[in-house]
């Protein structure tokens, strides 16, 4: 939790540079010039136009008409995109003649000369010209009148959002698919501005394939850039940093200053999001001196951020004089949210110097004064950590409770549910140090209801779970031990919780245990995943994870695993148990849930209905047929009588849902599945193309059909998700088929194996019909491969599959 760069002070600057180029070049053969240039400042090759431009007008210069006057123009426009609002105010300081005071150079020249003086914050000149252009541009050049509506879009103190609108609709009216989408990637920063956060990532994700298209470069960095600012926002740090790292590449590339600088930040804002103090600082290191040299508007948050590297490096004189640097920095764009981070920062350097009474009073300034709801968590959860210092215990209480009603308050003004998901990585260490402070107070099951708070949200706002947690009460109804884990920057902690007691276990720091999963998937999946060559760092995990409980765990019960972070990755089955080396699957049957909340809800009983969909031919030459496919299909046919089929090129979206799920004991799926990050609830199950030519049934698809299955299997490869969320677990398939309604469910972790598919799943159903529950029976299955002799022994086959239980 730290100071964030916040650059919607920076808005009005990208949506000019939106707007430059994106003039409609003119038809006549004595515009050739015009045209050129035109294309070369759309694609950002100033270098190139700026020879055109000379060329032209040492040649044509003489002639009075709209072309040279355009290309005139166009010279002021170079200068303005290259930063130097100076030179393009001089450069454009000319009249146009009587003849072409109507034309639509005339509008242009309007334009960028109120950009100019917007640059140099003559605002309110800026603005009269634009309305004189859109006067002109309305009488005489309609045409133009989208290109005027853009910039207003970025010069008017109001009204943007329409600005914008008008835009795209009069240049889709006239035909100016460049001023269109310029006009989109505006409106998805308008909507930034605004914190609309899912309405921007919207018109952003329309603009940029089209922006590609056309090769106009600085747009489509622009919107990589906004896209990867509003990612950011909601916590979705990989994505983010793919978008700023294309948008630095692209600014770097075209020499766009202004842009590189902003993006630079950004990525150093990921970076002390991961504690990667060095890298953080290295950023934005790179952004300071190209701030300073252009007079960016961000250079206060460059500044800002090094401060907070060196807080966590302990380099507190450094930091002192870096923020006050920064705050004086930000005081000139009169932005007042940005200059209370700054004191957010201010507060934690006193506070490291013990003047406690100093950095409570900052701190209780920001919490009164901000108007962002994640600015407030971020001041409550830091004056949290002050109190725990002062050991004023009551007090750290009530503010870590209030940082993370502060928080939930930031999630909730998330309408857009993909965009929920990541939210909480934002605010994932004021939850840590509660739960941390609740640890370390003894207060076992408090600090275990704290961490609840953070479990699954999404999908137990769906299914209204109860949000009464008595962990022994959840052990008894399940006849289980539960497994409840919390990975911390300092330490990490399991809870073991049986009928008769919870009992906490401190556990290595967060980084300490992400890298031995790592490590151990690795090896794992690879061509040596064997006890032989695997059992050593298995063994490892174990000791690690499961040892501290294990008196809690009886050989042959019931285990739930509520994971968190990377552990949502671990197939616990797979771990190494110890004298005689052997995987843990032969001791317990393991289950995994994403919260104690949803382990309360009650099962369902008996039933023996089957929806069995899959084997479709192949829809697309991505997703190849699966050899075994039928086979799995006819093994599993064979277990019910009362059962529906849909196979082959009646294996449909559509068809699925006109089968009415929601009737179904039991639902299987034989076919390809894809795992998306990005958008999880893009995930989907491969199946035959429908009379719509569709043939994805897409997480969000199963999600609007309502189920009451006992059990959901997707046999298929990540059936499970390929993306954890703090708050919310692994979203994927696996994740939509519980959100509707599925008392458990099947999925993979990894690639499935096709061959050895089979012959497991007739396993798990033939001892589903004999009575078994399905974890038995699953784990029955596997045990067959891990105590056979063939290669299926392996973890690579038996182990991709989890049962995650939503009752």
């Amino acid at each position: 939790m730290g100071p964030r760069s916040n650059p919607r002070h920076y808005l009005v600057s990208l949506l000019a540079l939106l707007f430059l180029g994106a003039s409609a070049a003119a038809q006549t053969p004595e515009r050739g010039a015009a045209r050129a240039a035109r294309t070369a400042i759309d694609r950002a090759q100033y270098a190139a136009a700026d020879k055109i431009i000379d060329d032209a007008l040492t040649r044509f210069g003489a002639r009075n008409n709209e072309d040279v006057w355009a290309l005139r123009v166009m010279r002021g426009e170079v200068l303005l995109a290259r930063g130097d609002a100076a030179a393009a105010s001089k450069t454009l300081a000319f009249e146009l003649p009587a003849n072409l005071r109507k034309s639509e150079a005339a509008v242009r020249h309007m334009v960028m000369r109120a950009f100019a003086l917007n640059r140099m914050r003559q605002s309110q000149e800026a603005r009269a010209l634009l309305d004189s252009a859109k006067t002109l541009a309305s009488t005489h050049q309609p045409a133009a009148l989208a290109e005027v509506h853009l910039a207003l879009a970025g010069i008017a103190a109001s009204g943007n959002e329409q600005h914008a609108r008008d835009a795209i609709h009069l240049a889709r009216k006239h035909g100016r698919t460049v001023v269109e989408v310029k006009a989109m990637a505006a409106l998805a920063l308008v909507h930034a501005g605004k914190q609309e956060i899912a309405e921007s990532i919207q018109w952003g994700e329309q603009a940029l394939p089209r922006s590609r298209a056309l090769h106009i470069e600085k747009t489509t960095g622009s919107i990589e850039g906004n896209l990867g600012w509003q990612y950011f926002e909601i916590g979705d740090y990989e994505t983010a940093a793919e978008l700023f790292t294309r948008a630095e590449a692209t600014a770097a590339r075209i020499d766009a200053k202004r842009d590189r600088v902003a993006w630079l930040i950004q990525l150093g804002n990921i970076r002390l999001q991961m504690r990667d103090w060095a890298g953080a600082a290295r950023y934005n290191q790179q952004a300071a001196p190209i701030a300073r040299e252009i007079a960016h508007p961000q250079l206060g948050f460059a500044l800002a951020n090094i401060a907070r590297a060196m807080i966590e490096l302990g380099r507190f004189p450094e930091a002192r004089r870096l923020n006050a640097e920064a705050l004086e920095a930000k005081r000139t764009q009169n932005d007042e949210e940005a200059e209370l981070t700054s004191y957010i920062i201010e507060a934690r350097i006193v506070s490291a110097e013990t003047k406690y009474a100093r950095a409570q009073k900052l701190l209780e300034d920001v919490i009164r004064e901000t108007k962002r709801a994640m600015t407030r968590a971020e001041a409550e959860g830091r004056l949290a950590q002050l109190h725990v210092r002062m050991n004023r215990r009551d007090l750290a209480e009530t503010h870590f409770q209030r940082a993370i009603a502060a928080a939930g308050q930031a999630r909730d003004e998330v309408k857009d549910r993909d965009l929920k998901f990541s939210l909480f990585n934002n605010t994932a260490e004021i939850f840590g140090e509660y739960v941390d402070f609740l640890a370390r107070g003894n207060r076992v099951e408090d600090a275990l209801a704290a961490t609840e708070t953070r479990r699954a949200q999404t999908l137990e706002e769906g299914l209204q779970v109860p949000a009464k947690l008595d962990g022994r009460a959840v052990a008894r109804q399940n006849d289980a031990t539960i497994l409840s884990y919390w990975l911390g920057r300092d330490r990490s902690y399991l809870w073991a919780i049986t009928k008769e007691q919870v009992k906490l276990h401190a556990l290595p720091p967060d980084t300490t245990i992400e890298k031995a999963v790592d490590a151990y998937r690795r090896e794992l999946l690879g061509p040596r995943g064997s006890m032989q060559w695997t059992g050593a760092r298995g063994q490892a995990l174990y000791q690690m994870l499961v040892q501290p409980a294990a008196s809690a765990i009886a050989k042959g019960s019931r285990v739930i695993v509520v994971a968190d972070g990377k552990l949502h990755t671990l197939n616990f089955e797979t771990l190494v148990a110890p004298s005689p080396q052997r995987y843990w699957i032969e001791d317990v049957v393991v289950m995994n849930a994403a919260s104690l909340q949803l382990l309360l809800r009650t099962a369902r009983k008996g039933g023996d209905t089957m929806l069995l969909v899959g084997n479709a031919p192949s829809p697309d030459p991505s997703f190849p047929p699966l050899p075994h496919a039928g086979e799995e299909m006819r093994a599993i046919e064979k277990r019910f009588t009362r059962r529906a089929v849909l196979e082959g090129s009646k294996a449909t979206p559509a068809a699925y849902k006109a089968a009415s799920p929601g009737k179904f004991d039991f639902v299987h799926f034989v076919a390809h599945g894809v795992a998306t990050r990005k958008r999880p609830l893009d995930s989907a199950v491969i199946l035959a193309r429908d009379a719509s030519s569709r043939y994805k049934l897409l997480a969000r698809d199963v999600i609007a059909e309502p189920l009451t299955a006992r059990l959901v299997t997707i046999s298929s490869c990540h059936g499970a998700g390929t993306r954890t969320y703090a708050g919310e677990g692994v979203v994927g398939l696996a994740w939509a088929f519980l959100r509707a309604g599925a008392d458990q469910v099947v999925a993979a972790l990894w690639e499935v194996n096709d061959a050895a598919t089979p012959q497991l799943m007739d396993r798990m159903y033939a001892g589903i019909r004999a009575g078994k529950d399905p974890a038995v029976a699953l784990r029955d299955a596997k045990l067959q491969l891990v105590r056979g002799t063939g290669a299926h022994r392996r973890p690579l086959y038996w182990a991709p599959f989890v049962l995650y239980a939503g009752t």
